[in-house]
């Protein structure tokens, strides 16, 4: 009797469970699980970077202390989008969106990854609110005027409200921002500006128009050319691709993988390149044979191999760094806390899809991480023009770059950067680069150190002459 009860309490939790919209959703349909809870011990490490400071957007963040006094702001923003160009039409306006986000209700809980405890109506609430504040918010700041259309609070917290738009967990799906911007601009795409592809959504261009003009005011990042064909999950989505994918790579990032892509993910370690290498492995990687090498040194002992550092020049992306003869070029990054937001959710984005092994950003903090160990690794980068570090001090960089690096999954031996790793692992491997270097950095440094090194090989030459004219002279007179 008790294992009866017991199977019908599993078969009914099994039960329970698959009626969510968010489980149903979650084999075939690439809009599931796209906004989805960061690992605990991930957000704990970096819980300032993955926080919303001012707004909450979505249900992960609804309510926290310091979201809470924008709430009134919200509806503010509400009222105003409401009563645009037609005041008349406030409540029509607001019923039709209320209509729109019920019928989209099932498809947005199937883009979060578990399900939520919010009722129907507060789902809804929260859809209708926090979209028309995030298109009034834009829409005021695209004014001709902007500072005009903004109070002095919001002006005050501008900078905090972009940069929480750009969180992973603080995200509302796409197609509910362009549905409510369909029905306040009106549905006829066509005539607006033209619409891009979004799956089997139409997105008016002039959404996208808006977006972009905001973000770009701000941008700590490079950014590429946005494809013409977009699939287009959240904001933070949206921003990805402006900055990472390459123009001819039109594919967007997909859902996270199902169990059998698990099975190999684990596979992979969380490989910390910084901590963990005694200098006896780091050794043996260098002069390993292996195409593939799982690390190189930091820059302070690349340098000793005679590794050079500059910043690259006209870089496609932020990411384009490359490596050949010697010289390794990365484009200049300008570390301050707005980079360090971007680039931590950009990781964490990245880190809960299945595109993990191709991942760029990854890819790019597994080879910070691996390059800067200390201060003084920081301090030879900003030397070179590579890094503009706006944080506390060198510490700070180089703690940031460890703890990201530390924590991302990705596959060693297949990562973005594997060809670079292998490349300046056979640079270091000669020792002749090694002993041009140490001889540029004792003895080339400064005019004082050539002279004295012109002296030192002088006064061997004379030396060697003089030995080969004794040894000479005695072999004569010994003939």
């Amino acid at each position: 009797m008790d294992d009866d009860e017991l199977l019908g309490r599993m078969e009914q939790g099994i039960a329970d469970l698959w009626a969510s919209p968010a489980v149903r959703g979650g084999d075939g349909d690439d809009e599931a699980f796209t906004i989805v809870r960061l690992p605990s011990h991930v957000h704990a490490l970096n819980k300032t970077l993955y926080e919303p400071r001012v707004v909450s957007v979505g249900p992960y963040h609804l309510g926290s202390d310091s979201t809470r006094g924008m709430q009134g702001h919200k509806w503010r923003f509400l009222r105003d989008f409401l009563l645009r160009d037609s005041p008349a039409g406030a409540g029509d306006r607001l019923d039709a969106c209320v209509l729109e986000a019920r019928a989209m209700e099932e498809r947005a809980r199937r883009c979060y990854g578990e399900p939520l405890e919010m009722g129907s109506d507060e789902f809804v609430q929260m859809l209708v609110l926090d979209g028309c504040f995030v298109l009034e918010f834009l829409l005021k700041w695209s004014e001709s005027d902007a500072a005009a259309e903004l109070d002095a609070y919001m002006q005050w917290t501008w900078i905090y409200v972009y940069y929480d738009l750009l969180l992973v967990e603080n995200q509302i799906p796409f197609f509910v921002v362009a549905k409510l911007f369909s029905l306040a601009m009106g549905k006829d795409l066509g005539g607006g500006g033209g619409a891009a592809g979004m799956g089997d959504d139409a997105v008016d261009q002039r959404l996208l128009d808006l977006i972009y003009n905001f973000f770009s005011l701000h941008e700590p990042l490079c950014q590429v050319p946005a494809p013409s064909q977009l699939t287009v999950h959240h904001l933070l989505h949206l921003q990805y691709q402006r900055m990472v994918i390459a123009p001819e790579r039109k594919g967007t990032l997909r859902r996270r993988p199902t169990s059998s892509r698990l099975t190999s993910r684990l596979s992979a370690s969380l490989y910390n390149i910084r901590t963990g290498i005694s200098a006896s492995v780091r050794a043996r990687m260098i002069g390993s044979t292996t195409t593939t090498p799982l690390a190189i040194p930091c820059v302070t002992e690349l340098q000793e191999f005679g590794v050079a550092f500059r910043e690259k020049a006209s870089p496609v992306s932020q990411f384009d760094v490359m490596f050949r003869g010697g010289t390794m070029e990365i484009p200049r990054l300008a570390l301050n806390a707005g980079a360090r937001i971007l680039l931590a959710n950009l990781l964490a984005l990245e880190q809960t899809t299945r595109d993990w092994k191709e991942g760029i950003v990854t890819s790019y903090l597994v080879l910070m991480n691996a390059l800067v160990n200390t201060a003084a690794d920081v301090a030879v980068l900003q030397r070179r023009g590579v890094l503009d570090n706006m944080l506390s001090n060198e510490d700070a960089a180089a703690a940031f770059f460890n703890r990201l690096g530390g924590c991302a999954l990705f596959d060693p031996r297949g990562h973005h950067y594997a060809r670079l790793f292998a490349d300046a692992n056979e640079y270091c491997n000669h020792r002749w680069n090694r002993y041009i270097a140490v001889l540029k950095r004792d003895h080339l440094r400064t005019p004082c150190s050539i002279i004295s090194l012109l002296a030192a090989a002088t006064l061997l030459c004379i030396s060697v002459m003089s030995a080969g004219f004794l040894i000479c002279r005695y072999r004569h007179a010994c003939s």
